[in-house]
């Protein structure tokens, strides 16, 4: 008999297997027998067995031809985050499940995405070859206090230091990627792309814009499902939130690496210095997305993500549960924004990402966030009102309006340094007496969304001076 894991995750071993040949020395003798180990570990025969071994392209061939199935896990299993199958013909439950996903966990597994497995490939290649560019070059990429947009190694999470390098590419002002990435057209809020040159990284920017704009339509693809869950149809008036925000999204993708951190275990340190010194370096530490869902590719090898089981339990290892991907399946999470939208009814998790000793890590998130001036404001049909006093899932109105490009802002401006504190859905609880609601009033009337954040110009408005 065959393990189901190991059939499944065939197809993407041989996806690789193809990229490795296009990018080394043709061996039709390695190949064969890369290509005959392959089969036999999927089948579970003996490695040499090699006699019986159909040949591998016809049985990739035959794989990605049907729909592969993986079983579907409740949201009550305490372990493991659900999987949900995107071309589930069953409409009804395939919005239940999403439902049931963004509402207890926020996370799940996608499979059948329709993001194509050679595209995926492309861009996990192109990710690596980038970071490993040295480390001089990628500084001329350096973002800065005028362009949240570019490379980094210096990013604050809850005001404390990530284990990780990143660059981060985001929706041209454009809205055209063929236009040069500083024409003046291209500003925005978040600033202008940068990428390495051709000489640095051939093909680089290419094959991140390709996939960039297969996250775009996948993520179309799942707020529209998700506003269907909480049942809203195509008729809605309120389904001209979606509208805009496809036309209008400001979502940017993130390439992460995180190299191995190897910790500096000095025994000769007395109880009294242990106590006093810095916890260990988290990749990331515990947070929630700010934007409305993001996508994530994981690392197949490292298995650091981990999202909180429960949302206020003590920050114990019994109250984390690590992400273990998919072959193939892309990770989905809502966040700050959905909360707020569907006024708490779908969840913002909280998660972080461990370090690792020995591995390195890439991960490539695609957070897909509204327009700039949107104002996101709790659905009717999720509030309670004076007719729906039986109705036990709905509550009273939860938040107030949240402008995005706000949020955004002193999110970013959180990341780059320290303001005194980091923006957070609670700031726009009804009842908290929170500044933010004047402050983003404030910010409206002097921002322009057409043009670079500055972090110091608006400094006045965003510190904490508490």
């Amino acid at each position: 008999s065959v393990g189901k894991n190991q059939i499944l995750a065939l197809p993407f071993f041989y996806t690789e297997l193809c990229h490795y040949h296009s990018h080394q020395p043709s061996s039709s003798s390695a190949r064969t027998w890369v290509e005959n180990r392959l089969l036999a570990f999927a089948r579970g025969w003996n490695s040499e067995d090699t006699d019986r071994c159909t040949p591998l392209p016809l049985l990739h061939r035959t794989a990605v031809q049907h729909k592969m199935k993986f079983p579907t896990f409740t949201s009550n299993n305490d372990d493991e985050i659900p999987i949900i199958d995107l071309a589930n013909p069953d409409k009804a439950t395939l919005h239940r499940q999403l439902f049931e996903a963004c509402s207890t966990w926020g996370f799940f597994q996608l499979i059948n995405h329709n993001v194509d497995q050679s595209l995926v490939s492309s861009f996990q290649l192109a990710m690596i070859d980038f970071f490993a560019l040295p480390y001089d070059t990628k500084l001329k990429l350096k973002r800065n206090a005028r362009n949240a947009r570019g490379y980094f190694d210096d990013e604050l999470t809850k005001r404390r230091r990530d284990w990780k390098e990143c660059l981060d590419v985001g929706s041209p002002g454009a809205r055209d990627w063929s236009v040069k990435d500083f024409d003046d057209v291209n500003a925005c809020l978040d600033g202008f792309n940068q990428f390495p040159t051709l000489n640095d990284c051939p093909k680089f920017r290419d094959t991140i814009v390709e996939y960039f704009d297969a996250c775009s339509r996948l993520s179309n693809i799942l707020a529209k499902l998700m506003a269907a869950s909480l049942g809203l149809d195509d008729e809605s008036a309120e389904v001209e939130f979606f509208r805009r925000m496809m036309g209008d999204h400001t979502s940017y993708l993130r390439m992460n690496y995180y190299p191995p951190c190897i910790l500096d275990d000095n025994n000769n340190d007395d109880a009294e210095e242990k106590s006093t010194k810095d916890p260990p370096p988290l990749g990331v530490s515990p947070h929630r997305d700010a934007g409305f869902l993001t996508i994530l590719l994981q690392d197949d090898d490292c298995h650091s993500l981990q999202v909180a089981r429960f949302e206020d339990a003590d920050d114990t290892a019994d109250n984390w549960v690590t992400v273990h991907p998919i072959p193939g399946a892309l990770t989905i999470n809502t966040g700050d924004m959905a909360m707020i939208w569907s006024n708490g009814r779908f969840r913002a998790p909280l998660h972080r990402v461990l370090t690792n000793a020995e591995k390195k890590r890439y991960s490539a998130p695609f957070f897909y966030n509204p327009g700039y001036n949107e104002l996101i404001s709790p659905l009717d049909c999720c509030c309670r009102n004076e007719d729906d006093v039986d109705n036990a899932e709905l509550q009273p109105t939860k938040y107030q309006p949240c402008l995005w490009g706000y949020f955004r802002a002193l999110r970013f401006a959180g990341d780059l340094t320290d303001l005194g504190v980091e923006i957070q859905t609670s700031h726009f609880r009804v009842g908290t007496q929170s500044k933010h609601v004047e402050k983003q009033s404030l910010f409206m009337k002097e921002v322009n969304f057409q043009q670079p954040f500055d972090v110091e110009k608006y400094r006045h408005i965003l510190e904490d001076k508490d």
